[in-house]
């Protein structure tokens, strides 16, 4: 292989935060938000963490996908009945081992998803019932679509009220589920899929996949070098026996860089919804009678589960983490303790001169690099956290940290930041410290992900900065983004359906969380229901909205897959009888890198 070729899938958040695969070379295509593995004359691609299924929610087995019609608009997934609200993959965590692959049923026909159809044809993925009518039954969806089709091609499906969803396509494991059928080895390929993105808490881990797929093929990475596992077999049918074949077996590595909801950690062995292939035997995918083993150690060929050989096994590899605790610390810091933490533990208590110092950080390639920087900030108002971070010693790069989620300081979340100034191999040092005026975050673990890639985001996320607009009381419309909880926005008016808030970025940013905070002005004036329209380039609008929200008293918060855009419109498409519509203050997760 002469080079490597990423692409992105981009950090959902997963709401299902980071979500990229790595695909071969030769299966790349430029400009999309997902990234996999390639064949054998390329490498494979990885996976980022905003794809974890979590598995609180997840593929509910009773009303599961069935293996007749596909993801159709009439007869599919459907939308009452389909992997719901309660079962869906959630769009921070995936998919949740609460509710998630019952033994039972597995993703049949009460869920809508049949397989003799397709995606898009009249008996697939309904809209009136099921996966289609909710927020989390349509981010099941979105992943279902991720793993089936190719990067650059999409799925519109209606819901229950006529509105619209674009799915993006990723992995391309199986383009002709769109309008066609799905048959055995489609339905296992994208069994192995969607388990290997099932992630069991809200924290969302950059991943490499492998696999003999062509669509992802085999090569391995030096960013990601711990084989955790592989995932395999079927859960859009049930087997003979009335129960679902979803297996996995451990990496030689499972139990080095343990992080959240993956294998080897807690979370996951107490709730994940598939089980170990060989509970007796080791669990080890390379062992005599597991699985067949690709040549060059990339990860499994095929795999025996259950008495069957399943040929379309997915392996996935982490990166090297590097917790904050083993770290060099200075001026009061201290370790908090809690099961939310990557092995536990994480730094807090931070002061405006504190430092981290991690060392010995490897870096595949000298000069800017990503990392990914894991930190709980729980704070009930709606400013930044920064860290001033530096690379070998260097200049100070000054970065901004948002509320993971306000007031709860056991959620951990995640950014993505570049840095540059590194040398490539092990002997990299990188020290977070305060910047003497702001608190800085609490700090869990750090992972180097690579060079940068992607498109370059030309806004601001200083939310000073944004330009705002509306089509009612546009002479107050700036009390609506002020940063200021004591004042406030207002159509002035009964709301009408039709009426827009509007954000104007001054450029692309990226998007995962949007908030209409009026708790402290008129918290009963909120919509019924919300659509959130994005302009990518300040010009033009999508046709379709990206996501719907019903409105909330006090506080409203909308979480999304992570979006790019120029501008922003907050639609009103359910107005509240005789109720006006005010917002305190606008609040956000935004990124520009």
């Amino acid at each position: 292989m002469d080079k490597m070729t990423l692409r992105r899938i981009g950090w959902i958040g997963a709401s299902l935060g980071l979500t990229s695969v790595l695909v071969g070379c030769s299966d790349v295509q430029s400009g999309t938000e997902s990234t996999f593995g390639g064949d054998s004359t390329a490498t494979g691609g990885y996976l980022e963490a905003e794809n974890g299924l979590n598995t609180l929610n997840g593929l509910n087995a009773t009303n599961g996908l069935n293996a007749t019609n596909g993801l159709n608009a009439t007869n599919g997934l459907q939308t009452a009945n389909g992997l719901g609200t309660a079962n869906g993959h959630k769009s921070l965590n995936g998919f949740n081992a609460t509710n998630g692959f019952n033994a039972t049923n597995g993703l049949q026909t009460a869920n809508g998803l049949e397989l003799s159809n397709g995606l898009n044809t009249n008996n697939g993925l309904q809209t009136a019932n099921g996966l289609m009518t909710t927020s989390d039954g349509r981010q099941t969806v979105s992943y279902l679509v991720k793993c089936a089709l190719a990067a650059g091609d999409t799925l519109v499906k209606a819901d229950q009220n006529g509105v619209n969803y674009t799915f993006q396509g990723g992995l391309g494991l199986a383009p002709g589920y769109k309008n066609g059928s799905c048959n055995q080895d489609c339905a296992e390929a994208l069994s192995s899929c969607m388990m290997a993105h099932i992630n069991t808490t809200g924290v969302h881990i950059p991943l490499w996949m492998t696999s003999p797929l062509t669509a992802i093929g085999w090569g391995q990475s030096p960013y990601y070098p711990t084989q955790e596992g592989t995932f395999f077999g079927q859960i859009m049918v049930t087997n003979a026996g009335y129960n679902l074949d979803a297996y996995f077996c451990n990496g030689p590595s499972v139990a080095s860089d343990v992080v959240p909801g993956r294998l080897g950690s807690v979370q996951n062995s107490t709730s994940a919804p598939y089980a170990n292939a060989y509970p007796t035997d080791g669990g080890l995918c390379n062992k005599a009678g597991h699985c067949t083993m690709q040549a060059n150690g990339d990860g499994a060929v095929s795999c025996v589960g259950n008495g069957v050989t399943w040929d379309s096994p997915i392996t996935v590899w982490r990166g090297q983490i590097f917790q904050a605790e083993n770290a060099t610390l200075t001026n009061g810091t201290s370790i908090q303790t809690g099961p939310e933490n990557s092995g536990g533990k994480r730094i807090g208590t931070i002061s405006v001169s504190g430092t981290v110092t991690f060392k010995n950080v490897y870096a595949g390639a000298a000069g800017k690099n990503q990392l990914v920087v894991y930190y709980a900030d729980g704070d009930a108002g709606n400013s930044q956290r920064y860290f001033k971070i530096k690379v070998n010693n260097g200049a100070s790069q000054n970065k901004a940290f948002s509320i993971v989620e306000q007031a709860n300081w056991h959620k951990v979340g995640q950014a993505l930041v570049t840095l540059d100034g590194f040398t490539a191999g092990t002997s990299n040092t990188v020290t977070f410290m305060g910047d003497g005026t702001h608190a800085p975050p609490d700090l869990d673990w750090i992972e180097v992900i690579g060079a940068p890639a992607g498109p370059t985001y030309t806004g601001t996320c200083d939310e000073s900065q944004w330009v705002e607009s509306t089509n009612a009381n546009s002479a107050d419309v700036g009390k609506g983004n002020d940063n200021y909880l004591n004042s406030r926005w207002t159509t002035g008016r009964a709301m009408a359906n039709g009426d827009y808030y509007q954000l104007d970025f001054k450029g692309t940013v990226k998007l995962t969380r949007i908030v209409l905070n009026n708790s402290n002005t008129s918290s009963g004036d909120y919509p019924g229901q919300m659509q959130l329209f994005a302009s990518p380039d300040g010009v033009n609008w999508e046709s379709t909205p990206f996501t719907t929200a019903n409105g909330a008293a006090g506080i409203t918060t909308i979480n999304f897959s992570e979006k790019t855009m120029a501008k922003l419109k907050i639609k009103v498409t359910s107005a509240r009888s005789s109720a006006w519509w005010s917002i305190g203050d606008v609040q956000s997760v935004c990124a520009t890198q």
